[in-house]
């Protein structure tokens, strides 16, 4: 159940971004934002903790705000995989990861297990 909550909010947090920022456009409906959220939680958990670990020196340095940077990458790299994605661009995808990142941290306490 945890996993699908997560999921759930973090088809929510790209919802948003899709919503607030200009360069990020999924196509499709609901099922759409499902497929990229799937995508980039994949992609996060595979890709995204190597980035991390190669960049951790960064990551300490800037007290983790780097990891905005690494969603940048990951929203970057879900819109090359996925036909329903486009990312115009770094800055957009860098808001995006912004906005994943706040999502996800204002939401990860209600998202643990008893």
């Amino acid at each position: 159940m945890n996993l699908f909550v997560r999921w759930l909010l973090l088809t929510f947090s790209v919802w948003l971004a899709d919503l607030v920022i200009g360069g990020i456009d999924i196509s499709g409906g609901f099922v759409s934002h499902l497929w990229v959220a799937a995508l980039f939680g994949l992609a996060n958990a595979i890709v995204g903790n190597l980035i991390r670990l190669v960049a951790f020196p960064a990551l300490i340095l800037t007290l983790g705000a780097f990891s905005i940077v690494v969603n940048a990458w990951m929203l970057m790299l879900v819109g090359d995989l996925s036909d329903s994605l486009e990312v115009s661009g770094f800055w957009p995808a860098f808001f995006g990861g912004l906005i994943i990142s706040v999502v996800s941290t204002l939401t990860k306490g209600r998202t643990k297990g008893d």
